[in-house]
């Protein structure tokens, strides 16, 4: 009866959205006229993107982007994450634990990996729209893959141009083209874990899944209209691992007077469930890989979490060249939120603004584009933490209650000059003003008041230079520094039981070197090669204390390089062929002690996974069906380098067994001890942990 029902709804769904696009494409006439000779051969214009803020050909960037298309986007692919659409960017790795409650792990060189939920230290943009909250948290609630047509992946110190930001820029865009007629989409898939379960349409008994999807693209007036509805219905191979996630995306573009146009956005998400399996010990994923942490099947750990966003950008493009772009947005957002330390009840606001203006001019007869705007971000949240009593709040039981808001600040310039016909330099300078306030309304005599405020600035800059040989090689070399902002959870998480904010919690600051090439030996194939070099200052690392929870502080400073491959083969009609590769390596720790010295280890391992090939092959004869294969291999990995090399090095301060990682050659990671040399003067001796891969800690805050 259940499938019946999911059935039915899903197609009155679809039916629903076809008659409306049907009716609004009844108010206009289609005056599309035919194309006269379809053998005439037309000149395309050269490719831009918009994740540098000046919609400069590719060919004149330089800094490492990439473009995915729609077909690497959601063909063949369940469009589950990010995961799958980023599988082929060099320098991208997406740890995709299938734990909903958490989002995804996104790292770009490096960057974002210590993320224990939510993207961090990455911006993301949604049709021009932030998804990335002013203390540089992310989250992916409204992110519907498979309404994308393309994505922007800038790599690298991206805070020249979004601010707080250290990893780079992945930018979600619709395809906002009206259409001849209605275009009506739908699309089912479905599978299972275990192949004795192949009732993939109640996934709520059976540990299967299944997702669908609906897509009505139709014209509204002289402009264009998408509305996408979809869910997917999960039930993991783990214990406690359901989920449901539903969204509904509203896409309008609205051509005004010559030159200008309105585009309009809204979201809504709905996650009425996902469970957070925990994660396991070495002793239980031996007896059972299955299972779920005991603790988080108590407590019901897991989220409900509701969140609708909207937004408008109206566009001028002015007719010697440039354009001119003032986006307004605002968010909505509820989470009930029950942990294995606390049951967390958040209710997060959010607004601002960004604007651009891009103009071409001529300074002493050099070609010049100029880029000047701001970004101004508003967020308020009203957290509260209750005692955890199996997944409900205990009112009786109040370990916190404060409101918080972060305030950003973003003025910035670019300037692009074209020294010779095939060199450009590009330069860039912006400064953010970070301000954090706590209100502590939890104030009792045994607890004092905890409010307070926080001021985080900086200028950052980047500087940068491409040469084309030719027309279909591009050489590009490019020095920019970042900063990273400690979010609020980070902030609000301090040793001990106190409220507000961490007040010796400081910004990570990076310096990025980058030299690298791209461009096609042959119409059929694409390459891009990267080598880079980065230095963190202040790095921002995670910690737990005695109270099942983590906190962070500054860990001094560390170097690494890496070198990054892709490679997009056609190999004929219907067949092509992608590979990638990241060779990222640590080169030195400095690590900060009580006396103000520090101490410098070398670690041959990587920090992050290092993944030598990954290739895919796409097979699509026909544009009804299509096949996707490809091994993955990730090699050694490692967590945060500094956090396994303090564990080791407290343990080994108080006369304490050294547990370590071992490296991923298997679903777990068995523990094993080693002998490390004492450095004196670290703080108090920690409890080492051991993790299953793919999966979070089971002491992590999953806040909001």
């Amino acid at each position: 009866m259940i499938q019946l029902v999911t059935l039915r709804r899903a197609t009155a769904v679809a039916v629903w959205c076809s008659a409306l696009a049907r009716l609004a494409a009844a108010q206009q006439r289609d005056t599309t006229t035919p194309p006269r000779d379809s053998l005439k051969v037309y000149t395309l214009p050269p490719a831009v993107v918009s994740v540098t803020r000046a919609n400069p050909p590719i060919s004149k960037i330089p800094f490492a982007v990439h473009l995915v298309e729609k077909t690497d986007i959601s063909r063949a692919r369940p469009t589950w994450g990010l995961d799958e659409a980023l599988a082929t960017v060099p320098g991208v790795y997406a740890a995709n634990r299938y734990n909903f409650s958490l989002d995804q792990r996104i790292s770009i060189r490096g960057v974002g990996a210590r993320s224990a939920f939510a993207v961090r230290g990455i911006k993301v943009l949604l049709d021009g729209i932030p998804q990335t909250l002013p203390d540089g948290q992310g989250q992916l609630t409204n992110v519907e893959l498979g309404a994308a047509d393309r994505i922007e992946v800038l790599r690298g110190s991206s805070s020249a141009l979004f601010g707080n930001a250290s990893g780079g820029v992945i930018s979600i865009w619709s395809d906002p083209a009206a259409p001849r007629q209605v275009v009506q989409e739908i699309r089912f898939t479905g599978g299972t874990f275990d192949r004795h379960d192949l009732n993939i349409f109640n996934p709520y008994s059976d540990r299967t899944w299944y997702k669908w999807a609906t897509s009505t693209q139709f014209r509204a007036g002289s402009g264009s209209g998408l509305v996408t509805l979809s869910q997917l219905a999960y039930n993991g191979e783990r214990q406690h691992s359901r989920a449901d996630i539903r969204n509904l995306n509203g896409r309008f573009h609205f051509p005004l007077a010559d030159a200008w146009s309105l585009a309009v956005v809204a979201d809504y998400g709905n996650d009425p469930r996902a469970d957070n399996p925990g994660s396991l010990t070495a002793q239980e994923m031996a007896a059972n890989p299955d299972s779920a942490a005991a603790r988080n099947i108590t407590l019901r750990a897991g989220k409900d979490v509701w969140q609708a966003q909207g937004g408008a950008t109206l566009r001028h493009t002015f007719a010697a060249g440039g354009e001119a772009t003032l986006t307004l947005f605002g968010l909505r957002r509820d989470l009930k939120n029950p942990t294995t330390f606390a049951y967390i009840d958040l209710s997060r606001s959010a607004y601002g603004a960004r604007f651009s203006l891009t103009r071409l001019a001529r300074l002493d007869g050099d070609e010049a584009r100029i880029t000047a705007g701001f970004d101004l971000q508003r967020q308020r949240d009203d957290r509260l933490n209750f005692g955890n009593s199996a997944g409900r709040p205990d009112s009786s039981v109040r370990t916190l209650d404060q409101l918080e808001h972060v305030t950003e600040v973003g003025p910035f310039g670019q300037l692009t000059l074209q020294l010779a016909p095939r060199l450009s330099v590009t330069g860039g300078l912006r400064y953010d003003w970070v301000k954090f306030a706590v209100d502590d309304r939890l104030v009792t005599p045994s607890n004092p008041d905890d409010s307070g405020r926080r001021l985080m600035n900086a200028l950052s800059g980047s500087l940068g230079a491409a040469l084309t040989p030719s027309d279909a090689v591009t050489v590009y070399a490019n020095v920019g520094t970042s900063f990273e902002t400690p979010t609020t959870t980070e902030l609000t998480n301090r040793p001990g039981s106190a409220g507000g904010f961490n007040p010796d919690l400081q910004p990570q600051k990076a310096t990025t070197y980058e030299l690298g090439m791209r461009g096609e030996v042959t119409t059929r194939l694409e390459y891009s090669l990267a080598l880079f070099q980065a230095r963190v200052r202040d790095q921002l690392i995670p910690f737990p204390d005695t109270l099942q929870r983590v906190y962070y502080q500054n860990a001094g400073r560390s170097s690494h390089r890496g070198i990054e491959l892709g490679a997009d083969l056609a190999v004929t009609s219907g067949l092509s062929l992608h590979v990638r590769g990241l060779s990222l390596r640590p080169v030195s720790h400095h690590l900060r002690r009580h006396d103000g010295h520090a101490a410098r280890h070398h670690d041959p391992r990587p920090a992050r996974p290092r993944a030598p090939g990954h290739p895919q092959a796409l097979a699509a004869p026909r544009r009804e069906g299509a096949a996707r294969v490809g091994p993955r291999h990730v090699g050694r990995a490692r967590g945060d380098a500094f956090v396994q090399l303090l564990r080791r090095r407290h343990a080994q301060h108080a006369d304490e067994p050294v547990v370590d990682d071992e490296p991923a050659a298997r679903l777990g990671r068995l523990a094993r001890e080693r002998a490390v040399p004492a450095v004196p003067g670290l703080q108090q001796p920690l409890q080492p942990q051991v993790r299953r891969i793919g999966l979070d800690q089971r002491h992590r805050d999953p806040r909001g």
